[in-house]
């Protein structure tokens, strides 16, 4: 028995983060501008009276921004007591993975800085890259993280 990914795509890879890092997993609705805020960050929602983040991976990954669909999803991330939103284009299932199946030998991949990839995976379809999401996060100093 291994551990449970989400995965989801942006543009045409498929990612993955370990679903303990999963809070809930909603549709992108009522989300505010901050006028201040970076290019990467869509604004703020309302999650049970908390005010969170919600960061455009798209943006982040340095791909163009794209019309907000039916099909988009936040994420919503939790480490310690703060939260995170990121929006994917899709989420597309829950995995159970292997940790044995798992390449960590992983340098760039994707475009991506190899500091974010935890790993790479075959999925059922695809290869999958494993994020560390709040290293992807913690990159830029608008959004904090705490280790």
């Amino acid at each position: 028995m291994g551990e449970k990914y989400v995965v989801f795509e942006i543009g045409e890879n498929c990612y993955s983060i370990p679903l303990a890092e999963v809070s809930q997993i909603i549709r992108y609705e009522n989300v505010t501008a901050v006028p201040t805020a970076p290019a990467f960050v869509d604004g703020v929602i309302n999650v049970g009276g908390e005010v969170i983040p919600v960061v455009n991976l798209r943006i982040r990954f340095s791909l163009p921004r794209r019309e907000v669909s039916r099909r988009n999803r936040v994420i919503i991330l939790r480490r310690q007591d703060i939260r995170y939103g990121i929006l994917v284009d899709t989420v597309r299932e829950i995995l159970d993975l292997d940790p044995n199946s798992i390449i960590s030998e992983a340098a760039d991949v994707f475009g991506l800085k190899s500091e974010f990839v935890q790993g790479i995976v075959r999925g059922r379809e695809t290869l999958l890259v494993l994020l560390d999401i709040f290293r992807v996060l913690a990159t830029s100093p608008e959004v904090p993280i705490r280790e």
